[in-house]
C-alpha cells in the first residue's frame, strides 16, 4: 500500500496545487458573484481528457518499444563479448596459422571499448538536451567495435564472423532506434492544445463548480472543484514522465543498468 501511495504522490507537483488552487479560488468568486451556468461535462471529456489520454498513450507506447530496442542493443553487445572470449581457442593458444594468441586481450580490448560505450550512452539520454558530440562518440565506438571483431577474424570460421558482424548491426539499429525515441517525442502542438487548456480550465468550469456549489453548497461545489483539478493534472504529469522514457523523471522511466562487463555499475539512475 505504501508503495501505490507513493506512486501516487510522485505525480503530484507544483502545477497541480496551483491548478486546484486556482480552480477553488475561482468557484469561490463565482459563487460570491452569483455567476453560475452548468457546463456541459461532454467538454472536458473532448478538449481535455481526451488528447491527454491520447498522448499517455503514444508515450506509454514509444516506451515500450524502447524497452524492446535497448535490450536488443544490449544482447547483441553482450553476444559480441562472449565471441571475443569463447570463440577463440584459449587451450591451444593458436590461430589456424600457427601464431601464438593472447585470449584475454581481445576481451580486455572490447571491455574498454563498452566501458566507453555505455557511459557515453547514458549520458546522452539521461540529459534533457543531448550534446551531438556524445552521439558523434558513440558513433566512433561503434566502429571501435568493428575493429575488434576484425582483429579476431583470423581466428573464427566466416559463418562465425557473418553472426558477429549480425550483431554489431543489431547494436547500431537499436541505438537509432533508441535515439530517435529520445529526440521525436509526442507532437508539440498537441502538447500545447492540452497545456493552454488545462492552464484556462478552473476559468472555465469556475461558474460549473459554482453552479454546483449554490445547489449542493460551498464545500461540495470546492471539493469537485479539486477532484477535477486533481485528475485532470495527474493525467498531465503521467504524460509529462512517460514522453522521455531515459531522463529518470518519473517511477516508471527505463532503468539504465548495465551489466558489470559493459560498463560501470555506477552508471544507473
Amino acid at each position: 500500500m505504501s508503495i501505490v501511495l507513493k506512486h501516487f504522490f510522485s505525480v503530484i507537483n507544483a502545477k497541480t496545487l496551483i491548478v486546484i488552487a486556482a480552480a477553488c479560488i475561482t468557484t469561490f468568486i463565482c459563487t460570491e458573484m452569483e455567476f453560475y451556468y452548468n457546463v456541459p461535462t461532454d467538454l472536458i471529456g473532448i478538449a481535455i481528457v481526451f488528447p491527454i489520454v491520447f498522448s499517455i498513450n503514444a508515450a506509454y507506447s514509444r516506451r515500450e518499444k524502447a524497452l524492446e530496442h535497448y535490450s536488443l542493443f544490449k544482447a547483441s553487445a553482450l553476444s559480441i563479448r562472449y565471441a571475443h572470449m569463447h570463440w577463440i581457442d584459449e587451450n591451444s593458444k593458436e590461430n589456424r596459422q600457427g601464431k601464438k594468441i593472447n585470449g584475454d586481450e581481445h576481451v580486455n580490448r572490447i571491455d574498454k571499448i563498452y566501458k566507453e560505450l555505455f557511459e557515453n550512452l547514458y549520458k546522452y539520454l539521461h540529459s534533457l538536451t543531448p550534446n551531438p558530440e556524445t552521439y558523434d562518440n558513440i558513433i566512433k565506438l561503434l566502429g571501435d567495435i568493428s575493429l575488434s571483431n576484425e582483429k579476431i577474424r583470423p581466428f573464427i570460421i566466416d559463418t562465425e564472423n557473418s553472426r558477429l558482424q549480425n550483431n554489431l548491426r543489431f547494436m547500431a539499429l537499436g541505438l537509432e532506434n533508441i535515439i530517435n525515441i529520445k529526440n521525436y517525442r509526442t507532437p508539440n502542438s498537441l502538447r500545447a492544445y492540452t497545456k493552454v487548456f488545462l492552464n484556462i480550465f478552473p476559468i472555465i468550469f469556475g461558474p460549473f463548480f459554482a453552479h454546483i456549489a449554490t445547489d449542493k453548497g460551498i464545500e461540495f461545489g470546492i471539493a469537485i472543484a479539486i477532484i477535477y483539478s486533481l485528475v485532470l493534472t495527474i493525467l498531465d504529469n503521467i504524460q509529462e514522465d512517460l514522453e522521455d522514457p531515459f531522463d529518470g523523471v518519473g517511477t516508471d522511466d527505463i532503468k539504465l543498468n548495465f551489466p558489470t562487463m559493459l560498463g560501470p555499475s555506477t552508471v544507473q539512475n
